[in-house]
């Protein structure tokens, strides 16, 4: 019997059109890559929380403003990762430099997320202990401020939905309104919600890389200086308590609300 002819590449529509056939499995292999790492990038907090719509309180639109200002350091870690990992990885992948730096890009942006390149930008920019120190004192300082002006908008806000959810649970209650018109009313608590979530965890994230930076210099700075870092630590481990209390009030009433 007669061996059928191979079928070219071309003609299988691939040769041409996806490239030579020594790069497929690379490119095979960065698709690959892309799809575990697009999920892993978003699960890790570049991904922008909902925000508040037209029908938002005051308070509400102000805490989202002051979360946005707050997580700005986790976008930059993100936006600086993926820079530096395309470079990387186009130089590396000399086959397919596109790929290369998709793939790279993909996997520095995860990097930069997850580790906001606190350590690495303190290390890299500061010449001595003593300075990486005073930069993380002002860096808590600052963000110590932040916080502070959340919370007693984080326990209005609270207050406030307590107050619409029961009011939402009579009129659903009377038939004035459906749970589904109920439930709209409610997008701004989660859109809170999510906010103070993302806040809190880049505060907590940020939190551990300073207890490391201080550790660190704490070794060959001045002891008034390791004092004063040690102090604004404490002060803003205080104040996450506060506003996750905060993040777990709401979390609770929406939970057991019975409009949805």
């Amino acid at each position: 019997m007669r061996r059928r002819p191979a079928v070219p590449l071309v003609e299988a529509g691939v040769g041409e059109v996806n490239g030579p056939a020594d790069e497929r499995p690379h490119s095979a292999f960065g698709r690959a890559v892309a799809v575990l790492l697009i999920p892993a990038l978003l699960a890790s907090g570049c991904a922008t929380p909902r925000q508040p719509t037209a029908n938002a309180t005051q308070d509400e639109r102000r805490l989202a403003q002051l979360s946005e200002a707050y997580n700005e350091t986790l976008a930059e870690g993100c936006i600086i990762g993926a820079a530096a990992g395309a470079g990387i990885g186009a130089a590396a992948y000399s086959r397919d430099r596109g790929q290369g730096a998709l793939i790279g890009g993909l996997a520095g942006a995860l990097l930069g997320c997850l580790a906001g390149n606190y350590m690495a930008n303190l290390q890299n920019g500061y010449a001595t202990d003593e300075d990486r120190l005073d930069k993380v004192i002002a860096d808590l300082s600052q963000e110590n401020q932040t916080l502070s002006a959340m919370i007693p908008i984080a326990s209005r806000v609270v207050q406030d939905n307590q107050a619409r959810i029961a009011e939402l649970e009579k009129a659903v209650a009377a038939g004035r309104m459906t749970r589904v018109q109920a439930e709209a009313q409610l997008q701004d608590l989660d859109a809170t919600r999510d906010q103070l979530q993302a806040t809190v965890t880049k505060a907590k994230q940020r939190l551990n890389d300073q207890k490391h930076a201080v550790a660190l210099a704490a070794r060959n700075s001045h002891p008034q200086q390791v004092a004063i870092a040690s102090s604004e630590i404490q002060k803003k481990e205080q104040q996450i308590v506060t506003l996750e209390s905060e993040l777990d009030t709401l979390t609770k009433l929406r939970s057991v609300s019975t409009v949805g």
